[in-house]
């Protein structure tokens, strides 16, 4: 891609302040690249910093441009993007993928591999704009597309890794638990906060209690706990029905 009007450099830096979320795109489709730009751009606190191809030109144009999030397309890529992943991650950008609804072990390497999180190709404008914001704050980003099997197969090797914080011991509260369900629905923190009708802040806090009440790690542990949980609910319920 050249530098002409309506096309960003593919080399080098966009001038922003700081304060706006510097985003890297890598796809190998020139077309996706050009739609995914427009959408981002039409948001005043994010600015596309480069744009890749292929992986190595990303984790070059990454070295040079210094982003803060990575929206990477996923099909066809298999051990390429989990490299890439590392590759960027190493470098404290956070990953997104981007790609078809489908759960597939590409997918789930890929997040094992340091992924922020996954959104479908036909996201919303408005839900991959949030997307972007969430992943630069930190947080997890799950299409709820493919959540609840996505989970169902990281859990398989998922561990607790942070133990339970005794000064907490005790069931979630109201709030906590529908913050928590919510989580596992794929929604950001922005999402449950205008949901519930609270502030980001609240629903920051919320999950950190209930991470630290629970004795997980991040929210994707926590999402995976929720998901169980209703499977074992279910579970008794339905031998109550047969007993």
């Amino acid at each position: 891609m050249d530098g002409s009007e309506g096309t960003a450099p593919r080399t080098g830096a966009v001038s922003a302040p700081e304060t706006l979320i510097r985003v890297l795109i890598c796809h190998d489709c020139e077309v996706l690249r050009q739609g995914l730009r427009t959408v981002l751009r039409s948001s005043d606190d994010l600015v596309v910093v480069a744009e890749a191809s292929d992986a190595a030109e990303a984790l070059r144009l990454a070295t040079a441009t210094r982003p803060d999030v990575a929206l990477v397309g996923l099909e066809g890529q298999g051990t390429v993007v989990h490299d890439l992943v590392r590759g960027l991650s190493a470098q404290g950008v956070q990953v997104v993928l981007l790609g078809e609804a489908d759960p597939s072990s590409d997918l789930v390497d890929a997040l094992r591999a340091g992924a922020r999180g996954y959104v479908h190709t036909t996201v919303s404008p408005q839900r991959l704009v949030e997307g972007m914001r969430s992943a630069a704050h930190g947080e997890t980003v799950l299409d709820a597309a493919v959540t609840g099997e996505l989970l169902h197969r990281l859990g398989h090797t998922a561990r607790q890794e942070t133990p339970a914080d005794p000064s907490l011991n005790g069931p979630l509260t109201a709030r906590q638990q529908a913050v928590s369900e919510l989580v596992a629905e794929g929604l950001t923190n922005a999402e449950i906060a205008a949901r519930l009708n609270v502030s980001r802040a609240t629903v920051k806090g919320h999950i950190t209690v209930a991470l630290r009440r629970l004795g997980l790690r991040d929210r994707t542990q926590l999402a995976i706990h929720v998901h169980r949980a209703s499977r074992r609910a279910s579970r008794r319920d339905l031998r109550d029905l047969e007993g």
